[in-house]
């Protein structure tokens, strides 16, 4: 009696692990995990708890598996399998094929042709930014499933919601689309029914928890720490910080960024991160915090006209800025060593003898995945009103949210921090997830089309065959 269920979870599990498994290619390619520059905070925050000020704790705590472990490789192989996982589950409601039969291909497609396994593989919360978007949408819109499959979802988008303050705003912003899309399906009187309770609680969940591990290992009972400094750098790359030093600086006050005005650096990265930076000069992040805050909220008052057109040029390059390997590099070696061989030295040994240790060239990856990507991207945004106009309401509304959050991560990550390849390359594979799934009826319909031409074939063979004994007889 129990066969059946027996053979289908283990089936689910093979799935799973296979796809697993060729997601994590390109990191046991590299016999080690990826390391970015701010993963050094990742490795000694299990350890110390001393928080960077412009960090979230979540990814800290997650990566804490690794302490447990011994190893930061149960680390990616716990973000790869969680991936995966909401992948599956996202399938199983959008797909009109069983999700055990897409998952492995679906897996080899991002593999080959997107940046996932190049995030799943490295010690950054870049890896799970996309499963908030695939989480929320499939609880939104898979509200009638049973709740053993419903809350182990809602539990894996939470963490991804968690380990990152951008990821907060972003799961904010796409519960507010959906909660959009429910309205507009009530007023249309669609039979879709959109579920909204458990995306809803699962965000609010989520900042609890935020709020929580922070009060616990840094005493501040907070969200997330400020980001007027970033904010600041970002107003000096886009020369706004100058136009208002100019015009309220009188000799060397009021603001202690008065005598620097004219020796501002180009960039925000040059403001922040060079040494004898001009934060460094000033007593760094906590000393200039105050006064960051204050030039952003005046400038944005007395040049609001300066601050859209900068949101709006940020936002479009980093809609198209999606390299893979963004910060990928062998560079970060002096950086991220010594820690490595204090908390990880079998880890250590593994990253001495990887290919990132010795540098990877992204350039021939680079040449068709980012062409790719943007014209995938399109097919998606082309593919969003047919949809709506065909009234495939479930379909229409996962389009819908995926390229939202696609502007939204840009908005978020341009605007607020700085463009980066690495902030859009970490959620573009979604276009392929969703044109996949849309692909399904068209690739069903074309091998029905040939079963069906097959059966004719075979029986007009059968008949002409039936026709030439006949004559015999």
């Amino acid at each position: 009696m129990h066969r059946p269920a027996i053979s289908s979870a283990l089936v689910a599990v093979g799935s799973v692990l296979a796809a697993t498994a060729t997601l994590l290619l390109p990191a046991l390619w590299n016999k080690a995990p990826f390391y970015y520059w701010d993963s050094v905070d990742y490795i000694y925050l299990p350890f110390s708890w001393d928080l960077p000020v412009y960090r979230t704790v979540g990814y800290g705590v997650f990566a804490g598996i690794g302490r447990l472990a011994g190893t930061i490789w149960a680390v990616i192989l716990v973000q790869t399998v969680l991936t995966v996982y909401v992948i599956r589950e996202t399938l199983a409601v959008f797909a009109p094929l069983h999700p055990d039969r897409l998952l492995v291909p679906l897996a080899l497609v991002l593999t080959a042709l997107t940046g996932l396994p190049w995030a799943a593989g490295q010690l950054m919360p870049d890896a799970l930014t996309g499963l908030i978007v695939l989480g929320l949408a499939t609880l939104a819109f898979g509200g009638n499933r049973p709740w053993w499959t419903r809350w182990p979802l809602a539990a894996a988008t939470l963490v991804a919601v968690s380990v990152h303050s951008s990821h907060i705003l972003l799961g904010i912003g796409l519960v507010s689309v959906l909660a959009v899309l429910m309205l507009a399906g009530r007023l249309m009187r669609s039979e879709l029914r959109l579920r909204m309770a458990l995306p809803a609680m699962t965000i609010v969940a989520a900042m609890t928890l935020v709020i929580a591990l922070h009060w616990v290992t840094q005493g501040r009972p907070q969200l997330v720490q400020s980001p007027s400094v970033l904010l600041l750098a970002r107003l000096v790359q886009d020369k706004i910080a100058k136009r208002f030093l100019d015009d309220h600086c009188k000799g060397e006050g009021p603001y202690m960024l008065c005598r620097y005005r004219d020796r501002l650096p180009t960039t925000a990265n040059a403001f922040l991160w060079e040494r004898d930076s001009i934060v460094e000069q000033l007593g760094g992040w906590t000393r200039l915090e105050q006064e960051a805050e204050l030039i952003f909220e005046r400038s944005l008052f007395v040049y609001p006209g300066a601050h859209l057109l900068a949101a709006l040029q940020l936002t479009g390059e980093q809609l198209v800025r999606l390299r893979t390997g963004d910060g990928i590099s062998n560079e970060l070696a002096w950086l991220i060593t010594d820690t490595l061989k204090q908390y990880y030295p079998r880890d250590f040994e593994a990253f001495t003898a990887s290919r990132q240790a010795v540098g990877i060239d992204f350039e021939p990856l680079n040449t068709f995945q980012v062409p790719l990507a943007l014209g995938i991207t399109l097919v998606m945004l082309l593919a969003m009103p047919l949809a709506w106009r065909r009234r495939d309401l479930r379909m229409a509304g996962l389009t819908t949210t995926v390229a939202l959050s696609l502007i939204g991560n840009a908005l978020i990550c341009g605007v607020l921090s700085n463009p980066s390849d690495r902030y859009q390359n970490r959620l573009i594979w979604l276009s392929f997830v969703v044109v996949s799934i849309a692909a399904c009826p068209v690739a069903l319909a074309v091998a029905q089309s040939r079963t069906r031409r097959r059966r004719t074939s075979r029986m007009a063979a059968f008949g002409e065959y039936s026709g030439s004994g006949d004559g015999v007889d």
